[in-house]
């Protein structure tokens, strides 16, 4: 039997479709429906405040962002362990790339069309929609799910609704990793500013020719690559930015 909030929550409060909506893709009725709407309100629903101290705090406080944050903490623990477990032999760099394939903003974009997740986010893009807003309000969801109802249904959300149905390892294994993906979801996860790639030097002739391009973010230089084409060239670049942020992260001193 459900709790008295959940079945009002359910069946006979005015945000009911909201509700069953929510039921349906989670497996769990909400208790605290705030942190729902929440999770699937897009930051640029109140984007249109003009001062930008109450824009600021308002994204705070009336967007996603905050929850997004701790989902993708809580799916990337998730996910660590669910990989743990099923490779008991592999080693950590495996497993963390193995981690960065399933949690990358393409898959989770995908994940939450298919779970119907995307029929709730509420925005005010226009034209073009920016897709890592679907993975942004997955992660913000699970953020919801674990604050609204606790750690095993959070974790019973993720291996039931995402690992389960969509996360396929063997396929997962095969897929070559692209560092240039992989930099540019860092570089907007962590809201640095616009990766743009920079060539530096054209060397060579005809098949002979080698392109050298820099990574980089605003005046900061990220990483630098040498490749027989721009794209080859790119892919190196980011594959440095990639080992070097890795390598500071290691040793911050």
């Amino acid at each position: 039997m459900l709790p008295i909030k959940q079945f009002y929550n359910l069946f006979l409060s005015r945000d009911k479709d909201l509700c069953k909506a929510i039921n349906e893709i989670s497996g769990f009725a909400p208790r605290e429906l705030f942190l729902y709407r929440l999770a699937l309100t897009h930051s640029s629903s109140v984007k249109s405040v003009e001062n930008a101290a109450d824009r600021a705090r308002l994204n705070a406080l009336g967007c996603n962002e905050r929850l997004e944050f701790l989902g993708d903490a809580i799916l990337d623990m998730m996910i660590a362990e669910y990989l743990f477990k099923i490779y008991p032999t592999r080693d950590e760099g495996f497993l963390t790339e193995m981690r960065s394939k399933i949690v990358n903003r393409k898959s989770l974009n995908d994940i939450c069309r298919k779970i119907g997740l995307d029929t709730l986010v509420r925005h005010r893009q226009a034209g073009q929609i920016n897709d890592s807003m679907f993975g942004d309000a997955l992660e913000a969801f699970i953020g919801a799910v674990f604050l609204d109802l606790g750690f095993k249904r959070a974790r019973h959300f993720i291996h039931t609704r995402i690992i389960e149905p969509y996360i396929h390892l063997q396929t997962v294994e095969i897929q070559i990793i692209s560092h240039k993906n992989k930099l540019i979801e860092y570089v907007q996860k962590a809201r640095m500013g616009m990766l743009t790639f920079e060539v530096l030097e054209e060397m060579g002739e005809g098949r002979n020719k080698v392109f050298r391009i820099q990574a980089k973010v605003g005046e900061n230089v990220l990483g630098v690559g040498e490749g027989k084409n721009k794209k080859s060239a790119e892919q190196r670049a980011s594959e440095d930015a990639l080992s070097r942020i890795n390598e500071l992260a290691q040793n911050p001193s």
